[in-house]
């Protein structure tokens, strides 16, 4: 069984606004309370480095790759441990709710025995941390985004179009012809 621990929040900002921002790793000690230096860039397996301070806790240092990730969606970032210490994955994701909305989740996934024991002693302080780069994120986010301004918009391509059938009893009823 695995531990989650996770903040979200809705920012009133555009996924790519907000997804440029988060992919922008070198950036975060400017605008993130948690991150004294980080360091990486998002690309599969590329290494990322990350020194976080939590209040009561103490700084972090975490060095791992990224595992995943999918431009405005998500970026998943695996911190390896020792096999009998299980694992510990950090994310970041984004939910498109509007044209000018996102939906975002920080959060670490903790797997295996001692792992998960590791996240339950440090869940209180790793919320608050959270709680506080997502809260930071949404201000630098928002505060960037300019409405009147034109930006890439999200083309959602319309489902194709069901054909029409006749009805059922125009329809053929023998798969080598038409009904007589």
């Amino acid at each position: 069984m695995a531990l989650k621990i996770e903040q979200r929040i809705g920012i009133a900002a555009p996924v790519d606004e907000v997804y440029d921002l988060l992919a922008d790793i070198e950036s975060w000690p400017s605008w993130s309370p948690i991150h004294t230096a980080a360091s990486g860039r998002v690309g599969f397996g590329a290494p990322v480095r990350l020194e976080e301070h939590y209040e009561g806790l103490g700084t972090w240092e975490q060095s791992g790759a990224v595992a995943d990730y999918q431009p405005l969606s998500h970026i998943h970032i695996l911190i390896p441990k020792p096999f009998y210490a299980g694992r510990l994955i950090r994310y970041f994701e984004l939910d498109i709710l509007s044209e000018a909305g996102t939906g975002f989740a920080v959060g670490a996934l903790f797997d295996g025995f001692l792992s998960e024991r590791e996240g339950r002693r440090y869940r209180k302080y790793l919320r608050e941390g959270f709680h506080a780069f997502a809260e930071a994120l949404k201000a630098r986010a928002e505060a960037q985004y300019d409405p009147e301004k034109p930006h890439a918009r999200i083309n959602v391509p319309e489902p194709p179009a069901v054909p029409k059938l006749p009805p059922a009893w125009k329809r053929q009823t023998h798969f080598w012809g038409k009904k007589k």
